[in-house]
């Protein structure tokens, strides 16, 4: 009786190689196919910031028209008002406030001329200063303003001794009640001044 039993061995381990799947074929057969969609379905196509619109920026609109000022009271703009503003000039130049004398001129003291010290240095020769004052002509217009003139007399002594006298008419200015004024251009201030030295 002829024996068999390593053939049969041989038989029965090529059988039990071809059931076992090997390691390249068990990854392919669970590699999800390209088209086939996620657990969570079908992902979105990627987008670049290129894809992405900016936010326009809203235009600019027009530029609100300056506001209608509150009307200025009489008492603000009268002629005693302007009285009132030569003053107290001469009382500040009398007590030597120069800085507050000069901003009674319009243009925040510019329309007299000259710098403040400039100012200042003119009546260091005054030893004392004193006006009165003749009655005010009327109220004239002119391209959005207002004038009035007032003759004034100054008297006083001079710091190297003796007295003087100066006599001449001055124009106050203030801006009407256009749109875009502003309350401090809307009341008195000097002009310009034709005082003058008198014997």
């Amino acid at each position: 009786m002829t024996r068999n039993f390593p053939f049969l061995a041989i038989l029965l381990a090529t059988a039990a190689c071809q059931a076992e799947p090997s390691p390249d074929n068990e990854a392919a057969a669970t590699k999800q196919p390209a088209n086939e969609a996620g657990p969570q379905g079908p992902l979105p196509p990627a987008t670049g910031a290129d894809n992405v619109a900016a936010p326009s920026s809203p235009s600019p609109g027009p530029s609100p028209a300056p506001s209608e000022p509150e009307p200025t009271p009489d008492d603000v703009k009268s002629p005693a008002a302007a009285v009132a503003v030569l003053r107290d000039y001469c009382d500040a130049i009398a007590h030597k406030n120069y800085g507050s004398a000069y901003r009674k001129w319009a243009a925040d003291g510019q329309a007299a001329g000259m710098s403040e010290r400039q100012f200042a240095d003119s009546f260091a020769k005054y030893d004392a200063f004193d006006c009165s004052f003749g009655p005010a002509g009327p109220i004239e217009g002119a391209a959005g303003s207002a004038y009035i003139t007032i003759p004034v007399v100054v008297t006083g002594t001079l710091t190297k001794g003796g007295g003087f006298v100066m006599r001449g008419p001055i124009t106050l200015k203030r801006v009407n009640d256009v749109p875009g004024s502003t309350a401090e251009q809307r009341r008195w201030h000097i002009s310009s001044s034709g005082l003058k030295p008198r014997p």
